[in-house]
Order: structure tokens, then C-alpha cells, then sequence
């Protein structure tokens, strides 16, 4: 490192520290303290000449009072700047330079790094705006990396032979970065992982900030898709050391989305939503990995997209009915009550599966009018049934909660109004919640289950033994009721291990005063089973599949004969 004066500084051990290679250290009086042998050598500069004193004399001339005039509003209120300017060589061209200036307070000196544009600023009117350019990290933002992938494929179509490829990626788990150690500490990652990218590649490709914490990386000229994977390696390779961010050490893995010039379509925007989709796929897979684009992907999120429209009109258009599966006290094989399930009958494509809309229903949030409909509905059939067959024992009906409707704030008052509205007693009423939901904010939630408790409803721990499965809270979660996943059922006959499990958990809910209800119960045998390990309700294909409303009302009064 070479610095523009020889007397010491105290700021030389902090800039070493710095991990860019073009890098200035400057005073308020904008003064070069220090400045790298990456930028001697850059602007052409021996050792033995004599450098400029300022910084504003590194910049041509045209851009000195507008640079000048943004250094002025740096303050520790105010420490980071980012802007473009060309820098002057010696031999009196310019090079087109993204900026970015940190003021530390406690120096009173300012530092800058920066790289090369990928835009060609030689021309003596050239100047690259600042709506191109990143403002926190450096690099070029979207628009540019969009505008340079249709370059490139303008020269595909002259040249057939040129192979290039897109990848889109992203930092696993940032926003645990974000939340834990504060956005500063984020920035200072995005910032790190950005040099990271930007070593990775070859000048002549690009690397982009497209979002977030989103990178895009434009290889041309390639020879294949194994070329791409190399360079992907090559970025994991240098991901695996830590980041140290302010005295953290932060780890991190990166996904990314990958389509290769012979899968690409003919826009720069489908090429770069086909890197995404494929992103996504490798974020699901666990991360730290890669997905290559193919077709299907595609075609299935255009069928998600059309169903999630369709389950927006679905709602207003009554497309949803209520389905009733039984459940049934062991003791006697009584009817006890039903399972209020969602089904959603298509105008075109007919009944579809929750196991299609309901991800679908969470991911987009509709999910809340859907339960506080299926909730009023329930609470409107099990009274209707109540006051219509009072011969029977009143049934209970249960009804599932997902996270986000526990999480909502109007989910005590959505259950308060449906009781009231259906005049349903509150002891009929049965709300079932998974392990995983319950432990999605578990403070918040155990408070909102404790409301509902209060008001007379029985609460149901859904599909036990499937998700957390923690003893160490079982005991202070306000539940009735443990339901125990059919995937213990289903060979508990054959299977010893399944049966011992069935058991030991029948134990501890009843130790704790809870009672249980196993579904998926298919074979008489695993009813027998259960029954003679003092299990109390059962629910399944045994008794009866998920049936319509009316159908529901003929096993009322046949008692599970129809």
C-alpha cells in the first residue's frame, strides 16, 4: 500500500482492515491520506511521480463542483455517499468509476471504494447516471443488468454460436441477519457478498444488484453449462469462510437460479423470471445450492398463478363447500362429532384437493377470509344438526386454525362472532392447531389459545408427533385434546415401533389429563388396538370419508350405517 504522505497516520491500521483493493482514504479537507497500489497502477501513476493532493484532483474536471458539493453533506448523521464520476488516468483518459464514500465520525476522515463501470465512459460527454447504479453497493442496479442481457441477445442473433448465462441469487436466510445484528451489519454483508460476486467473475461479465438481497450475474461468451457450474463453485468456495462484519463473524450459503442461453427465452425480463423461479426451487431445497431452469418450471407457475386468481373469485362465488368427516368415541363406535374441512368445487375443473389451495390459500393470505368462512359455516351446520336431530347427543365439530389466522388480530373475535351468529355452544365447538403453527411465534400464540380457552372451546394439538414433539412444553400448552398423525396409524398392526409410539404417547396425554383422537384409521384392527390402549376417539376411512353436508346429516341418523 502506498501512501500519499510519509508521515504516520492513525488511519492506516484501519484501512488495511478494508477488504476492496481500489480504495482512497481522504480527510475533510479532502486531502489523500492513502491510496492502494491497485489505484497507482490503474491510473498509471510510478511510484517515484508525485500524486495529486486532493481527492477532487483524481476526477475530470467536469465533475469536480458536483462532487465536491456531495462530499460537503457527509456528517455522522449522514456517513455514507454513493454517486458515479470519471476518474482521470495520466495519460489524460478517463475511467468511468462507481463511488462509494464512507464518513467515520471518530477520524474525521472519509474512505472510498470503488470499481470499474461496465459502461464505457472514454467519450468526453460520457457520464453514467445514477438512476443505473446501486445505491449501496456499487454495482449496476436492474435496469442496467436488464439492458445488458438484451445486448446480449442481439449479438446471439449475429453470432448463433455465443452460449451465455443468467444467474439469479440469493443470500439464505438474510433477513436473520437483518433481525439479529441490525440492518448496518446487512449492509455490510450485501456490500462483502457483492465483492465476492465481483471477484468471482471476468471483467467482461457482469454482476448486478437486482433487490434485496438479490444478486444478478450475466456470464457471455461461455462454453457450456458446465462453465457456469464452475463459476458457481467458485463463489460457494469463497463463501465457506466467515464474513467478519464489525467484529461478528456471520456465515452464510447463497441459492442460485441459473438459465443458459439455449433455455432462454426471447425477453430479458423472461429470462431474468426464469432465473428467479429456479432461485426459489433451490431456496426450497435447503439452500446453498443451484437449480437449472427447465420448461416445467414455467408451466407450473403459470397454473399457481391461475389457480391463486381463481381462489381470489372463488370465495365471492360460493365456490367453497364444507365437508364433514366423523370422528367416533371408541368405547361404543358413537358419532361424536365431525372435522370441518375446506373443498373447493372449480366452475371448470371440479372438485379440487386442499392439498393444491391450501399451500396456495397460506402463502397468499387468503387463508383468513377462507377460515373465517369455514369457521361461521361449521358453527351453522353443528347447530342446525343440533336443533334438527335433538334425539342425538349434540355434536361437536372441530375446525382447523393455520399460523397465519392465529396470528391475525381479529381471529378471538372472527370465533366470538360465529358462535354467536350460529348460537352454537362454545363446548361444541373444537379448533385444531399443528405443532409447527403453534410454535410460529409460540408467546403470542399460547396467549390467543388461552382467550379462546376461556371462552368454553376445546383446543386440539393437530397431527402429534409430526412437528416439534417437545415434551419440554407439552405440559404448559392450553390444550384439551392430542391428535395423533396418521402416519403412526397406518401400520401400527405390523409395525412394533409405530405401536409402542401410539402407546407411550396415549400415556403421557393421559398423565396430563389429555385425551386423544388418531386419525387415519382405515382396518378394524387398529381401532381394536387403540381402543384396548384406552385411546377415546378415532377418525377415519373405518368410519366414514369426508362427506358433504347432506350426506354428513344420513350418518347422524343411521349412526355411521349409511
Amino acid at each position: 500500500m502506498y501512501r500519499a504522505r510519509q508521515e504516520t497516520t492513525p488511519l492506516e491500521s484501519f484501512f488495511f482492515k478494508l477488504p476492496e483493493t481500489f480504495l482512497l482514504v481522504f480527510g475533510e479537507d479532502l486531502r489523500l491520506h492513502l491510496i492502494s497500489d491497485a489505484w497507482l497502477e490503474t491510473l498509471g501513476y510510478e511510484r517515484q511521480e508525485a500524486l495529486p493532493e486532493s481527492f477532487l484532483d483524481l476526477l475530470h474536471a467536469d465533475d469536480r463542483a458536483a462532487v465536491a458539493e456531495k462530499l460537503a453533506g457527509l456528517s455522522a448523521e449522514n456517513p455514507t455517499l454513493r454517486f458515479s464520476a470519471r476518474c482521470r488516468r495520466v495519460d489524460g483518459s478517463c475511467l468511468g468509476i462507481i463511488w462509494n464514500v464512507s464518513f467515520d465520525a471518530a477520524r474525521r476522515a472519509c474512505y472510498a471504494s470503488a470499481h470499474e463501470t461496465a459502461v464505457d465512459l472514454r467519450g468526453e460527454g460520457a457520464h453514467l447516471p445514477d438512476m443505473f447504479v446501486d445505491g449501496l453497493t456499487g454495482l449496476p442496479n436492474r435496469s442496467l443488468f436488464l439492458d445488458r442481457i438484451e445486448h446480449t441477445l442481439h449479438r446471439r442473433e449475429r453470432r448463433k454460436d455465443l452460449n451465455f448465462a443468467v444467474l439469479h441469487c440469493g443470500i439464505d436466510r438474510f433477513k436473520v441477519v437483518n433481525h439479529s445484528l441490525g440492518h448496518r451489519m446487512g449492509d455490510l454483508l450485501l456490500m462483502s457478498v457483492a465483492g465476492v460476486l465481483r471477484d468471482a467473475v471476468r471483467p467482461t461479465d457482469m454482476v448486478a444488484r437486482l433487490a434485496g438481497d438479490e444478486f444478478g450475474i450475466l456470464l457471455e461468451d461461455i462454453r457450456d453449462v458446465g462453465a457456469t457450474l464452475l463459476v458457481v463453485d467458485r463463489i460457494q468456495q469463497k463463501l465457506v469462510m466467515p464474513f467478519s462484519l464489525d467484529g461478528h463473524e456471520v456465515f452464510i450459503t447463497v441459492s442460485f437460479g441459473i438459465v443458459v442461453s439455449g433455455d432462454a427465452p426471447l425477453a430479458p425480463d423472461g429470462i431474468l423470471r426464469d432465473a428467479n423461479l429456479s432461485m426459489v426451487q433451490a431456496k426450497a431445497h435447503g439452500g446453498g445450492n443451484y437449480v437449472l431452469f427447465d420448461k416445467r418450471m414455467h408451466d407450473r407457475a403459470v397454473q399457481r398463478m391461475a389457480l391463486e386468481i381463481d381462489l381470489r373469485h372463488a370465495l365471492d362465488g360460493g365456490q367453497f363447500e364444507a365437508y364433514f368427516q366423523p370422528i367416533v368415541a371408541l368405547a361404543d363406535r358413537r358419532l361424536v362429532g365431525f372435522e370441518a374441512l375446506a373443498r373447493w368445487r372449480h366452475p371448470k375443473k371440479g372438485l379440487i384437493s386442499p392439498i393444491e389451495f391450501i399451500p396456495i390459500a397460506e402463502e397468499s393470505g387468503l387463508i383468513v377470509p377462507l377460515g373465517r368462512w369455514m369457521l361461521r359455516e361449521a358453527c351453522r351446520r353443528a347447530r342446525d344438526w343440533q336443533l334438527r336431530f335433538p334425539e342425538h347427543p349434540p355434536l361437536s365439530v372441530s375446525v382447523n386454525l393455520s399460523a397465519r389466522q392465529l396470528a391475525h388480530p381479529t381471529l378471538v373475535d372472527d370465533v366470538a362472532a360465529s358462535l354467536a351468529e350460529s348460537g352454537l355452544p362454545a363446548a361444541l365447538l373444537k379448533l385444531e392447531i399443528t405443532e409447527s403453527a403453534m410454535m410460529e411465534g409460540a408467546g403470542a400464540v399460547v396467549a390467543v389459545l388461552e382467550r379462546l380457552r376461556a371462552m368454553g372451546i376445546r383446543l386440539l394439538l393437530d397431527d402429534f408427533g409430526t412437528g416439534y414433539s417437545s415434551l419440554s412444553y407439552l405440559h404448559r400448552l392450553p390444550i384439551d385434546t392430542l391428535k395423533i398423525d396418521r402416519s403412526f396409524i397406518a401400520d401400527m398392526h405390523r409395525n412394533p415401533t409405530d405401536r409402542h409410539f401410539v402407546e407411550t404417547i396415549v400415556h403421557l396425554a393421559h398423565k396430563l389429563g389429555r385425551d386423544v383422537v388418531c386419525e387415519g384409521v382405515e382396518l378394524a384392527v387398529q381401532a381394536d388396538l387403540l381402543a384396548a390402549m384406552g385411546v377415546e376417539y378415532s377418525q377415519g376411512f373405518l368410519h366414514s370419508r369426508p362427506v358433504a353436508a347432506h350426506e354428513a346429516e344420513l350418518l347422524i341418523i343411521t349412526g355411521l350405517n349409511a
